[in-house]
């Protein structure tokens, strides 16, 4: 199996500033950074758009189709194998076996690697050019600055001040300064002599040294901060948790835990976002319980397609808006109700190669083989071609045995047997190739 894979997005209008028309077809790397764009730039200018994306094999078969909600704040949007991943762990894929499954993830991750690879060793070659410059440049520069800073030094020195170098003679008061924070010898003064004023300056330093706050009067002001510290810390945790608990969910939190009709409710504008989820990835009974809260033709149609009710879907067609999901819908229910022309002129905009392997094989089933000789030739199925040569063989055998079972000459036994005959080819052809 050949691990050829692109990706084109349908539908993008306004979001088409990052995702371009689904002519262009990209690579899974480049992708997978439009899709992280896409969100960042929905999220930024507060946009909300259903953007479909298709997955191309290498024949330019769509081998993978689902609806992306940009804007919802949805953790998995920007990143291309969780997106996969997400839909097809979904209820709409709970029938596909869990082996196909994981054959397409391995095949998505197998070439997200080897594309990544290849840009890597793209990367690091223009890393590397960039990295060495031509070296022989570098040299005079430094001999230039070498040079320049034995001059700027030798500025400096000359302009250097002689009488800066010489330290200034210590003053007096400097002294004093000095001294009055060593503690003097006391001197015993005379009998009768009065100490003069300047004599008992040390003593009044001695008293202002006194006043210094104690190592016990410094631990009692840390213990009183760190109280008031620990009482605003709680003030501020408990007004908090008192508000996150009043705080309603948001709207990403409601979906994320499935409650859907509560984000219904909370957000009314938000409802036909929560239809479309549903009904691209959500249950059936889910979708109902919600269509019967929230009713709308959309919903309508979306559960009618679930619970395969095709000729409703038909009817509702022409109620609901008709998204490139819906009219996927449409064109299967078209197929489903042997309506297979509608179906084509539909698939026409669609350009779904399995939905026209499912429209030949519908008119083989009702033995137009012209036509699906002519579908065929845009798919070069070998396995479709088979099954026509089958339908027309069906087919002769059918019309033989009806003429046999409306010949009047014939026994009522042989008439009875070649009805019989009728039937059972009939049913033949009408699950030829399913």
């Amino acid at each position: 199996m050949s691990t050829v894979l692109s990706v084109s997005f349908q539908g993008a209008r306004k979001l088409r500033r990052v995702l371009k028309s689904k002519s262009h077809r990209y690579s899974l790397n480049v992708a997978q950074r439009l899709l992280n764009e896409a969100e960042q730039y929905a999220i930024d200018h507060q946009l909300s758009e259903s953007v479909v994306m298709m997955i191309h094999g290498d024949d330019d078969e769509s081998v993978f189709v689902d609806q992306l909600e940009f804007g919802k704040h949805l953790s998995y949007i920007n990143n291309l194998i969780a997106v996969v991943q997400h839909t097809l762990s979904s209820d709409l894929f709970a029938d596909y076996p869990a082996a196909e499954k994981k054959t397409f993830l391995d095949r998505l991750g197998q070439q997200l690697q080897t594309e990544n690879k290849v840009q890597l060793a793209t990367d690091n070659a223009s890393t590397d050019q960039e990295v060495h410059p031509e070296e022989p440049t570098s040299e005079p520069t430094q001999l230039d600055n070498r040079s320049t800073q034995k001059q700027d030094s030798g500025e400096h020195f000359e302009k250097t001040d002689p009488a800066l170098a010489t330290a200034e003679p210590e003053t007096s008061s400097a002294r004093e300064i000095i001294e009055n924070f060593i503690d003097p010898v006391p001197a015993k003064a005379p009998d009768g002599v009065t100490p003069k004023p300047h004599e008992t300056k040390p003593q009044r330093v001695a008293r202002e040294r006194n006043w210094r706050p104690s190592a016990v009067g410094i631990r009692r002001c840390f213990v009183v901060v760190g109280v008031l510290a620990a009482c605003c810390i709680l003030f501020l945790v408990g007004r908090g948790a008192l508000s996150s608990v009043n705080q309603p969910l948001t709207y990403s939190e409601l979906i994320a835990k499935k409650e859907y009709l509560a984000a219904a409710k909370a957000y009314p504008k938000k409802r036909a976002a929560i239809e479309s989820k549903l009904a691209s990835v959500g249950g059936e009974k889910t979708l109902k319980k919600f269509v019967a809260t929230y009713p709308s033709d959309e919903g309508k149609f979306d559960l009618a397609f679930k619970q395969a009710k095709y000729s409703q879907v038909v009817g509702l067609s022409t109620q609901a808006k008709m998204t490139i999901l819906r009219k996927t819908m449409l064109a299967i229910a078209y197929v489903k109700t042997n309506q297979l022309d509608q179906a084509a002129v539909l698939n026409a905009d669609l350009n779904s190669s399995k939905l026209t392997l499912a429209i030949a094989l519908g008119y083989v089933h009702t033995a137009r083989f012209d036509e699906a000789t002519a579908l065929n030739k845009t798919l070069n199925n070998k396995s479709l071609e088979k099954v026509i040569d089958t339908g027309r063989i069906y087919q002769q055998a059918i019309e033989k045995y009806q003429r046999d079972a409306d010949d009047e000459t014939k026994t009522a036994t042989e008439r009875k047997t070649a009805a019989a005959n009728v039937q059972a080819f009939t049913h033949q052809l009408q699950t030829l190739g399913e």
